[in-house]
């Protein structure tokens, strides 16, 4: 695979991060480029607050001239469900999205992970919320949860940060991580009937850890694309050791190629196109972490958009021509 990284910028956003009192990140881009301009969901982090003790996330709209500076207009897209009873009532995070024309215009599904505490630590969920643009979602429904896979993938406790591919016969394929108390590994399910809301069904590995690799520890899905032969080239994220001398803890972005027919792997990098910078992240790891993927300059060029350390958003121009 011929994938080359032609450069790497900061992104921006006006109110300055740093200056809001309220918010400690933003991450997660979901970025949609619209004519000449361009439009994001993004997970903004919260401080803890007297009625919101511990860290939660929501997700903000941001609009941008060029694709880096990013504008925030203070619209709060989706927001944690505080009932009991709810999947995401700790946070929502890591949106996708896939716009879907019917006949009364554009449908924006965002996909999203859904967090909720347990008894020990977490558990999370895909869950969709849908509109008529990013920044009128609203209505929101469960798409699978760990209970769903049991029987295919095993006990796990967290599904999350799907991604989406249309087949030629028109079923759409979801690409997620499933985890347990040990590690993160990727799955794949269909959809049929042109329906990319589901069920989906099917749920199987797609693709798992690599013994004293870069990834060795876990891997979870990044933003997709279908190459010219209609092959699925997919942006991943994998956690090994820094080196073998410095055992830091480090998520990096690499690459593979599925075939969408046999449903398997048949290309992967052995070395990652994006590593990290060395901001301690959470849990003392160093983080990059592809989101999402925009076209540029009639497809030879691609914008990564991915998060360093759990807390701040950078993109990075990426050449796939020879895809």
């Amino acid at each position: 695979m011929e994938v080359g990284v032609k450069e790497t910028q900061n992104v921006t956003f006006n109110p300055s991060i740093e200056s809001d009192p309220e918010v400690v990140g933003a991450m997660s881009m979901a970025v949609l480029r619209i004519e000449d301009y361009y439009e994001a969901l993004y997970r903004e982090l919260h401080r803890p607050n007297v009625s919101e003790p511990v860290l939660y996330s929501a997700l903000g709209f941001v609009t941008s001239p060029n694709g880096i500076d990013f504008e925030r207009s203070g619209i709060v897209a989706l927001s944690p469900d505080k009932r009991p009873d709810s999947w995401d009532r700790l946070a929502v995070e890591d949106p996708t999205v896939v716009v879907v024309q019917t006949e009364k215009g554009n449908k924006y599904h965002v996909f999203h992970t859904a967090v909720r505490p347990v008894s020990v630590g977490v558990e999370t969920a895909i869950q969709l919320a849908t509109g008529p643009s990013l920044d009128k979602i609203g209505d929101r429904k469960l798409v699978l949860t760990p209970q769903d896979v049991k029987t295919e993938l095993g006990k796990v406790n967290m599904v999350k940060e799907p991604e989406f591919f249309m087949t030629k016969d028109g079923d759409w394929l979801m690409i997620y991580e499933f985890a347990d108390n040990e590690r993160s590994r990727i799955a794949m399910a269909r959809s049929t009937g042109k329906n990319v809301e589901g069920p989906y069904k099917g749920h199987r590995l797609l693709f798992d850890v690599r013994e004293d690799k870069w990834d060795s520890q876990h891997v979870s899905p990044g933003p997709i694309f279908a190459t010219s032969r209609g092959d699925i080239f997919i942006f991943y994220n994998g956690r090994g050791p820094r080196s073998p001398e410095d055992q830091t803890p480090t998520w990096a972005v690499g690459c593979a190629i599925i075939d969408p027919v046999r449903e398997s792997i048949f290309q992967r990098s052995e070395k990652p196109l994006i590593i990290p910078p060395g901001e301690i992240g959470p849990d003392n790891q160093l983080i990059a972490f592809a989101n999402s993927l925009v076209k540029e300059e009639g497809g030879v060029t691609q914008n990564l958009y991915y998060t360093i350390a759990d807390r701040r958003s950078a993109v990075a121009t990426v050449d796939v021509s020879r895809i």
